[in-house]
């Protein structure tokens, strides 16, 4: 039975505005009569010019306000009952607490729908329409919060994921980088290696302290060799020849060194 009347409830419709007040001023007259008629246009000039005359006078305000809410002016119209409700009388306030509460209905502001109709029935419990409009506000009420902590849900969702993607595309860049460091440093090894392996030029100086052999070969050989190579021939010759050899080398040795004087 509760699930069928919040039902009824969410599909009932807003009960309108009440009428606007009697009054012996005649513009206030002529305009009731036109809303009356369904000439809101017409009505709130009337209105306008009662409100220049009365700009105090609560009742004129209620009236404005229930001209604007026909034309669907409801934030103007809002305002005209929220000072409206400053009147002394307390049925004039109470249905101004309650036009009020439509003209928030109507703006989807349905919690501070609620606090007007909730201050209606302060006024006058018995207000049937007043408990019926407040159901069907705290339901939309209801549905509001769900819708919004919906869309926040879906908000901190959307951040998380663009953050957990951000994360990834670092870690990408970092895995990027350190394979370019690594493949940098490869290069740089190869070609030193490579370095390693090529033969060094030699010294100039050390290639010219360098002798052929066949330079080696053709040095001419010390004095001592070449008179041991004499006397090697000799001893090829007749002994008579070696004698006289010897004498002769015996006479110079003995003789006095030549003057040069």
């Amino acid at each position: 039975m509760k699930r069928e009347l919040i039902l009824l409830v969410a599909l009932a419709p807003l009960l309108a505005a009440w009428e606007p007040l009697r009054s012996r001023n005649g513009e206030i007259e002529q305009g009731n009569a036109q809303l009356k008629s369904g000439n809101a246009e017409e009505a709130l000039k009337h209105y306008d010019k009662a409100a220049a005359a009365l700009p105090g006078d609560p009742g004129v305000h209620f009236d404005r306000g229930a001209a604007l809410y026909a034309l669907s002016r409801f934030d103007e119209a809002g305002q005209e009952f929220l000072r409206a409700t400053e009147a002394k009388d307390g049925a004039l306030k109470a249905q101004a607490f309650y036009n009020l509460g439509n003209a928030f209905f109507k703006k989807e502001k349905f919690k501070e729908a609620v606090e007007a109709y909730t201050r209606t029935l302060a006024l006058d419990p018995r207000d049937e329409r007043a408990k019926w409009n407040l159901e069907i506000a705290l339901r939309k009420e209801q549905e509001q919060k769900d819708k919004d902590k919906k869309k926040d849900d879906q908000k901190d969702q959307d951040k998380n994921d663009k953050n957990d993607k951000n994360k990834d595309q670092k870690k990408d860049d970092q895995k990027k980088d350190d394979q370019k460091k690594d493949d940098q440093k490869d290069d740089q090894k190869k070609k030193d290696d490579q370095k390693k392996d090529e033969p060094k030029p030699q010294d100039q100086n050390d290639k010219k302290d360098q002798k052929k052999p066949e330079e080696q070969k053709g040095d001419k050989p010390p004095p001592d060799e070449q008179q041991m190579g004499a006397v090697l021939d000799n001893l090829e010759r007749s002994p008579k020849d070696l004698e006289k050899e010897r004498a002769r080398l015996r006479a110079v040795r003995r003789a006095p060194p030549a003057r040069d004087w």
